[in-house]
């Protein structure tokens, strides 16, 4: 499964980051290929797990250290499932004890991380293997089950009769996850609150970077989201300084896209789950389409340069046309007004750098704090350029953003990113 240039994942986690495992070694200009499973709904009802993300296993990256970057270029996703489901949540408390996706137990037995068994469809149909009792930690309030057509990029919900028979496909074990996966898939739950609703397929990664400096469960690693873990003392308590903010849930995080991720622990860790089938900005329902995908990436590392949270170089048909690079054309266009020649005038591209906290006003202020080191640009002007030459972005509502900026040449070339950025873009 391996040779000089690629390692192919084949084991999956629910914790990452601190000295937790890693599988497999990665030097620079080396490919990782994985199939990821499904991440939110399907971890969130299998109670033997310890996070609401099944990610791969943390693969090394030969050379780093605390203080590094890694680029990860996203050449592939490949969709792999044929049908998904997502919704809104409900807690089941007498299912749990400190948190629904970390802390599950069986209301009758008392067992924690109880291993299940799957007996019919439907909410009922996940079971304590030890008593048969039913004990889903959390369920779906409002959802839907999606049947999924790759050859013309599009997806359809299914009425009732339709997710139920998804539903016992994925009771005989015909809906499909990557061997190794262990959860159980949301397609299970038979939802169908939501008729004839089309989709456009644009498969995006919600959760990929390096480990954060403790071991912690993978959907946790967000800056939005370690107060709640660190109320439930079930980990070591976690500060801002120690995660990567890889579970961004940003919709830009798609094939041809460029995710810059700080290194907090030797030899970096890089993992890849929660691939979603599309999202909108926010993830207003607090969940999405998860599936599992077969992902490609190319690694690079860049020496010394330390970020505080990820950066984005967009696929450019992904940003908002106001904000994709501009024309040779247009430059000539400004240029005159300028009265200057078009060799003059500054080109400029899109980068997007992400911001996490607490609620939005905090993750947008850490967005913007973020960019103004990275830049060396006063504030002031960050807010402006991502204003009139740019734009804030939800990725979470709970507190997750990205400014999107149109950055010169001169500040790329300072940062040392101008190469990457341009050779990146011309793709």
């Amino acid at each position: 499964m391996n040779n000089q240039n690629s390692y192919t994942v084949e084991k999956y986690t629910d914790i990452v980051g601190g000295s937790s495992e890693m599988c497999g070694k990665v030097h620079d200009g080396d490919v990782i290929i994985a199939e990821t499973p499904p991440g939110c709904w399907g971890p969130m009802i299998t109670p033997h797990l310890k996070s609401g993300h099944e990610v791969t296993c943390p693969v090394e990256v030969a050379g780093t250290e605390p203080g590094d970057t890694i680029a990860l270029f996203v050449e592939r996703i490949e969709v792999l499932s044929d049908y998904a489901a997502s919704g809104t949540g409900r807690k089941n408390p007498e299912n749990f004890g400190k948190d629904p996706s970390l802390h599950a137990k069986c209301p009758a037995c008392g067992t924690y991380y109880p291993k299940t068994v799957l007996k019919g469809i439907g909410a009922e149909a996940i079971k304590c293997s030890g008593c048969g009792q039913s004990i889903i930690p959390q369920d779906i309030a409002n959802g839907y089950t999606v049947v999924i057509d790759e050859a013309t990029k599009l997806a359809v919900s299914l009425p009732a009769e339709m997710a139920e028979e998804a539903a016992r496909k994925t009771e005989r074990g015909d809906v499909y996850l990557p061997r190794g996966s262990q959860q159980n898939p949301a397609t299970i739950l038979a939802k169908a609150d939501i008729e004839d609703m089309i989709l456009r397929s644009c498969p995006m990664i919600g959760n990929i970077g390096c480990s954060p400096a403790r071991a912690i469960p993978s959907s946790k690693n967000s800056g939005d989201l370690i107060d709640s873990l660190n109320k439930t003392e079930l980990f070591e308590n976690v500060s801002a300084s120690d995660i990567t903010d890889a579970h961004m849930d940003i919709n830009t995080v798609s094939e041809g896209c460029v995710i810059l991720s700080p290194v907090k622990i030797q030899g970096a860790g890089v993992y890849i789950g929660d691939v979603h089938l599309t999202q909108g900005n926010g993830e207003l329902a607090g969940h999405t389409l998860d599936i599992s995908a077969r992902v490609t990436l190319r690694v690079k590392i860049i020496k010394g340069f330390a970020l505080e949270g990820p950066v984005i170089i967009p696929r450019p048909d992904l940003v908002d046309q106001r904000f994709q690079p501009f024309t040779e054309a247009e430059y000539a266009t400004a240029s005159a007004l300028l009265k200057k020649e078009p060799a003059q005038m500054e080109k400029r591209f899109p980068v997007q750098v992400v911001g996490s906290g607490q609620n939005l006003n905090l993750a947008i202020e850490n967005a913007v704090e973020r960019a103004a080191k990275l830049t060396g640009l006063p504030p002031d002007e960050i807010k402006n350029l991502a204003t009139v030459c740019g734009e804030v972005s939800i990725g979470r509502t709970s507190g997750t953003v990205f400014l999107t900026m149109l950055l010169t040449e001169t500040v790329l070339k300072k940062i040392g990113l101008f190469e990457m950025v341009t050779q990146q873009l011309s793709k």
